[in-house]
């Protein structure tokens, strides 16, 4: 059998060092990229995320601003609606205008009687001077 010979010289132990420092720095380079690359697809999800409940925000928002007109349409509606004093107001002027026809009711009334007895009085007027015309 053979023997194998390790004769490390200066040059070959410097030769190793150095492939097992490039070694080292392609996988801490590698390892430093895929972090980063890592970072960058979380910042972006992250903004993608962002922009979405922005959006989502903008809808709400549009949404708190339709309610807050509605709102207001509403309360001016009832600030300018109908009131207990408006309906008392329409409910005193029905009463005064029921007590005015039933006063010209009983005016007609009279009048009704009035005029039976100016009737009446017409048609004994009427028979009178038809008996004065029989004669």
């Amino acid at each position: 059998m053979g023997t194998i010979n390790f004769d490390f010289n200066f040059w070959t132990l410097s030769l190793l060092l150095l492939n097992f420092a490039l070694a080292l720095f392609v996988a801490l380079s590698n390892r430093h990229k895929a972090a980063a690359e890592e970072l960058q697809a979380v910042k972006s999800s992250l903004q993608n995320d962002i922009k979405s409940v922005q959006s989502d925000v903008k809808g709400i928002d549009r949404q708190v601003a339709e309610q807050g007109q509605r709102l207001a349409t509403i309360e001016s509606d009832v600030e300018n609606g109908i009131t207990k004093d408006d309906l008392s107001a329409v409910y005193n002027r029905i009463n005064d205008t029921n007590k005015s026809i039933a006063d010209q009711r009983e005016s007609i009334g009279e009048m009704g009687g009035q005029l039976k007895e100016i009737s009446k009085s017409m048609e004994r007027l009427d028979q009178h001077l038809i008996e004065l015309l029989r004669k």
